[in-house]
């Protein structure tokens, strides 16, 4: 069912995207993909809603694409919002645009998108769970902070690219009561942090799996 919010969201291409956000590369890193979210950029202000819708459609949706229950366009192959624990039940629509409503004029960060690859040869539903658990246990569990995951399979568009799950975390910590501080793990020097971790649990997700 459509939303009149919904009907208002723009689309960005990928491309105009890839202009909103900072893409952190750091030697060595090349696993994981890292970038950064900033309230703005190039003289132009910057909205979690703008880019994680885009990312919910990385292909221009036509007027009868599938919705997310709130109302937003979807041409991903599949997503999942992953709430911080502890933090109220809240409908993907309404906490973006929560969230947007609350930036505050001394935030330095809005969100960060943590891009994890998957190989040729692995079932897409198997990368999504496993970027899906590495998000509730680190990110929602271990920091406090609401991701919403999104597969891509480029395949999808004609493309040879591999298919890979983007992380689009809040940057906040979300409480029960609401939004706090910016955490400092998200920030331009924590590229190889990030690598790390996610490449061990992928090691012990695969021992997981394998023994089930």
């Amino acid at each position: 069912m459509k939303t009149k919010n919904a009907a208002v969201v723009p689309w960005h291409s990928p491309a105009e995207v890839m202009d909103m956000i900072y893409d952190v590369r750091e030697p060595g890193c090349e696993s994981v993909g890292y970038a950064l979210l900033r309230p703005r950029s190039r003289q132009s202000v910057n909205h979690v809603m703008a880019v994680f819708g885009s990312k919910l459609a990385p292909f221009k949706p036509e007027a009868d694409a599938p919705r997310t229950p709130c109302g937003l366009p979807v041409t991903a192959r599949d997503h999942r919002l992953i709430l911080a624990q502890g933090a109220p039940d809240t409908p993907l629509w309404r906490l973006l645009e929560d969230y947007d409503s609350n930036v505050r004029p001394h935030q330095r960060l809005l969100a960060a998108i943590l891009t994890i690859k998957g190989e040729y040869d692995m079932p897409s539903h198997d990368l999504l769970d496993m970027a899906s658990a590495y998000a509730a246990v680190h990110l929602a569990g271990g920091r406090r902070l609401s991701t919403m995951a999104v597969l891509h399979v480029p395949g999808d568009g004609l493309s040879t690219a591999r298919q890979h799950v983007h992380l689009c975390v809040l940057a906040r910590q979300h409480l029960p009561s609401g939004w706090a501080g910016e955490h400092p793990d998200l920030v331009d020097t924590a590229h190889q942090l990030w690598a790390d971790e996610i490449s061990a649990f992928r090691t012990g997700w695969s021992r997981i799996t394998a023994a089930a």
